[in-house]
């Protein structure tokens, strides 16, 4: 009898471990080890994906994350497409074009809700038409090489007016202060208080030309993941989105202690600059859109428009629509 009844609970026992969720498994079993790439080298934009290996959150979830920097949203999505990381972030750009080309990529969640790129100079560039003549430094997949000649041809300014100078982003400081190039392609959550640090030594100070200030409304950073496990693992699609969406509402409410966390794993960043990146960040994330619509969440039109603009000045031929580039259900309302 007593025998029987022990089966009996074992047997329960073992239907509720497969009616658990993969990521709740994963959570008693061994943490799955994934690849998070980041966009571009670490700063303070990146620090909530810190937050989330710090406090445990993606471990919850059921991941062991490795987070590594990226050259620029074209590299990440590339790497993904290739399966040489399971995760990254991109410029919404970026990631249109290259699933035009035949990318097996999809997003899932907007990390930024409108982009804090543009460009940084010496002087004044007040307008697009401005940059006629001037040089820029980027690297070959960075984002500004497919978000600049957007904005051009919203300007009705032909693109092959400006010259782009091909360098990785570590020299960029050096190649800008030392006059030979114009410009080079920033953030004002990632550069602008890093050059700015560097310039005042040498009674300089960069100025910032935001892309959104010239009608570049569309969203900032998507988190992305290859489509064919999208479709195939949508419960650990949804478990790392999840875990991902606490680890930023975390470092949005606590962006001190977020600096510091940022900074702990990354000792050669300084605190004071962290904080002050981040919370530029929080800015575009924290906007009017998201709280209408909720963190992470991304509507049809705007991805619409957001396609048909990418299109419309790459010139691309592919017909697309919002689910073919983002996976709406994976953010949870």
């Amino acid at each position: 009898m007593i025998r029987r009844i022990l089966l009996t609970v074992a047997l329960a026992l073992s239907v509720v471990s497969l009616d658990q969720p993969a990521s709740a498994q994963g959570t008693a079993a061994q943490p799955q080890k994934i690849t998070f790439l980041t966009n571009y080298v670490f700063h303070g934009r990146h620090s909530p994906f810190f937050v989330g290996l710090e406090k445990g959150f993606y471990k919850e979830a059921g991941f062991d994350i490795q987070i590594s920097p990226a050259t620029g949203s074209g590299f990440v999505v590339t790497a993904l497409d290739a399966g040489r990381a399971d995760y990254g972030m991109a410029d919404p750009g970026s990631l249109i074009q290259q699933v035009a080309k035949g990318a097996k990529v999809k997003a899932f969640n907007v990390f930024m809700d409108v982009t804090t790129s543009g460009l940084a100079s010496l002087k004044p560039y007040p307008t697009p038409q401005s940059l006629a003549g001037a040089k820029i430094a980027a690297s070959l997949t960075d984002s500004a090489r497919v978000t600049v000649p957007i904005i051009l041809q919203m300007h009705k300014v032909d693109p092959s007016t400006i010259q782009w100078q091909t360098a990785d982003p570590s020299v960029y400081f050096s190649l800008f202060l030392s006059g030979q190039v114009d410009l080079f392609t920033a953030s004002i959550d990632g550069d602008m208080p890093a050059i700015n640090k560097v310039a005042a030594p040498q009674g300089k100070t960069a100025l910032f030309a935001s892309f959104a200030d010239w009608g570049y409304d569309v969203f900032g950073y998507f988190l992305l993941t290859r489509a064919e496990r999208i479709a195939e693992k949508p419960a650990e699609v949804k478990a790392f989105s999840a875990a991902s969406v606490k680890a930023v509402k975390y470092a949005m409410a606590n962006p001190e202690e977020t600096a510091r966390i940022m900074v702990k794993h990354n000792p050669t960043l300084d605190v004071d600059t962290t904080l002050a990146q981040w919370k530029q960040s929080i800015k575009a994330i924290d906007t009017p859109y998201m709280r209408q619509n909720g963190y992470g969440i991304a509507t049809a039109d705007r991805l619409q428009r957001t396609i048909d603009l990418t299109k419309q000045a790459l010139k691309l031929e592919a017909a697309l629509a919002p689910g073919d580039v983002f996976a709406p259900g994976f953010v949870a309302k």
